[in-house]
């Protein structure tokens, strides 16, 4: 199985947005088994995904021992765990929200240091077959966080990545992560979630972050995001600089490639045409 680095987790942005909790374990186990899937093709209902201990240990470099504690963790916990999606299906403006489990069984093979999972039907539409406003990054921009906002807000900014910018709803964010009764003052609101999950941002993923926030009156009411890719590192040796006439490599125009670089509200069409277009005046530049 392909490292982290070579994983790529594609979502709808329906279910970026949607309403749920999950603990870290399951956030990892889920994001392993949906970096598998071939977000273009069908995915079945039925379809079994098994993951091992060792495949959990190598994607979120943990010891074997604690990948194996974690599948065991998942396998008691994760069938109960919802989901809720806003205005799921564009055809039938008439349906509101969608609550639906994450899976529909999961079954634990001792021997074999793995569990079995098997989607639940009604969340296949938003891992596969994804042609429009869907957005995708490596897990391995995640896999070192261990706070479960830090990956939240990470999904949730680079739907924006082109813009650079979000403003939400403190209402509107403390819905999507479930947060109930938990922290109503903004003090501790910062101090237990945005905070500790911009510093993992900053420190894990391809995102620097900063943010503001928006009062009424005396109430903060919103707060805004501005982001941007990491600047690439310096070597401390650095070599001559490279003669005018050379040429950066030609990007590859592969799946990855346009996921990483796909618009919010782009079918996979347009993305991949548009970037199509993007490499070539680059070349030719």
């Amino acid at each position: 199985m392909p490292r982290s680095s070579a994983l790529i987790v594609t979502k709808d942005n329906h279910l970026i947005e949607a309403t749920y909790m999950l603990s870290l374990s399951e956030q990892r186990l889920l994001l392993l088994t949906i970096a598998r899937i071939d977000s273009r093709a069908i995915l079945q209902p039925g379809i079994c995904h098994t993951i091992t201990a060792g495949e959990i240990a190598d994607s979120y470099n943990l010891p074997r021992d604690q990948a194996y504690e974690l599948l065991i963790h998942v396998a008691e916990r994760l069938y109960e765990r919802s989901v809720v999606i806003c205005n799921p299906d564009p055809d039938r403006p008439d349906v509101s929200h969608l609550r639906t489990r994450w899976v529909a069984s999961i079954r634990y093979l001792p021997s074999r240091g793995a569990i079995e999972l098997i989607f639940a039907p009604a969340i296949l539409p938003f891992l596969s077959q994804l042609k429009r406003k869907f957005s995708s990054y490596r897990l391995e921009h995640v896999a070192p966080m261990t706070s479960i906002y830090a990956i939240r807000l990470y999904e949730l900014l680079i739907q924006w990545r082109e813009a650079g910018t979000r403003t939400v709803e403190i209402d509107w964010l403390r819905e999507r992560f479930e947060l109930g009764d938990k922290y109503p003052n903004i003090r501790d609101l910062k101090a237990r979630v945005l905070n500790p999950a911009i510093e993992q941002i900053n420190a894990h993923s391809d995102l620097q972050v900063r943010w503001e926030q928006h009062k009424r009156g005396r109430v903060v009411h919103a707060l805004t995001f501005i982001f941007g890719p990491k600047p690439a590192p310096s070597k401390p040796d650095a070599q001559p600089s490279v003669p005018a006439k050379s040429k950066t490599a030609k990007p590859k125009l592969t799946r990855a490639y346009v996921e990483r670089h796909a618009q919010p509200g782009e079918s996979w069409e347009e993305a991949w045409e548009r970037c199509r277009r993007q490499i070539e005046q680059e070349s030719s530049g």
